[in-house]
């Protein structure tokens, strides 16, 4: 049986565990101030480079690229895009889409970014990726529920969701072009607005993907041909 004894005596001071709380306290507050300074320098830049339009040169894949810094929609990459010459796998950008009456449009990166007109990009280097168009008749229309039904700007409709559900899942795509504008349409719950989403191939191996509200369907055409022409803008030849 091992004998049981109190421990030995440390033969400490009391005063030296004051100094110590003491020390522990100042190395504390020092830690908590340096954080506030990165902290606050972090959110300074980041809403300087959301204002920022000065031109930032950066790879995605293989493909160089030069584009307004404002354009990169996640502080960190722009954070990154800053030290110039950055490789991404995947970038995000945002930007504005602006319908006019003359049945145009435009994309900017700079103005005030509401939900209803967001346009959220994908650029990716993901050369083994299948297009949506080439899963429609193999698979989309096999899962579709009921026939097609017509949808805005001679666009159809394939639903893949039961009828009445809350999430929402429809198939909308251009009938008069074999490899024409087809994208994806979700609506997560009852509350949540209706996301489409787009993916086409930019360059070889590098996809561009967007999403924009379901109420921005009307406008297909335009759209899409703006968020290529300006992405394909930023590309470096």
């Amino acid at each position: 049986m091992i004998p049981v004894s109190l421990p030995a005596p440390i033969r400490t001071e009391p005063r030296h565990f004051t100094w110590l709380a003491l020390a522990i306290c100042v190395l504390s507050a020092a830690f908590v101030a340096e954080r506030a300074v990165y902290w606050s320098d972090y959110w300074k830049s980041d809403i300087q480079g959301a204002l920022n339009t000065a031109p930032v040169h950066l790879k995605i894949g293989g493909t160089d690229f030069r584009m307004p810094l404002n354009a990169i929609a996640t502080p960190s990459q722009r954070h990154k895009a800053m030290s110039g010459g950055s490789s991404f796998d995947m970038l995000r950008l945002t930007m504005t889409w602006h319908a006019t009456d003359a049945g145009d449009g435009s994309l900017d990166t700079g103005s005030q970014r509401t939900p209803a007109n967001r346009i959220l990009i994908e650029l990716e280097h993901n050369p083994e990726r299948e297009s949506v168009r080439a899963r429609l008749e193999p698979f989309y229309r096999r899962l579709a529920r009921g026939g097609e039904l017509s949808g805005p700007g001679g666009l159809r409709v394939l639903t893949l969701s039961a009828r009445k559900a809350s999430r929402a899942d429809r198939i909308v795509y251009d009938p008069s072009a074999q490899n024409g504008f087809i994208a994806r349409c979700r609506k997560a719950a009852a509350s949540a607005d209706t996301l489409c989403h787009r993916a086409v191939v930019l360059a070889s191996g590098l996809e561009l993907r967007y999403r924009f509200d379901q109420a921005l369907l009307p406008d297909w055409r335009e759209l899409d041909r703006a968020v290529i022409r300006k992405v394909d803008g930023y590309r470096m030849r």
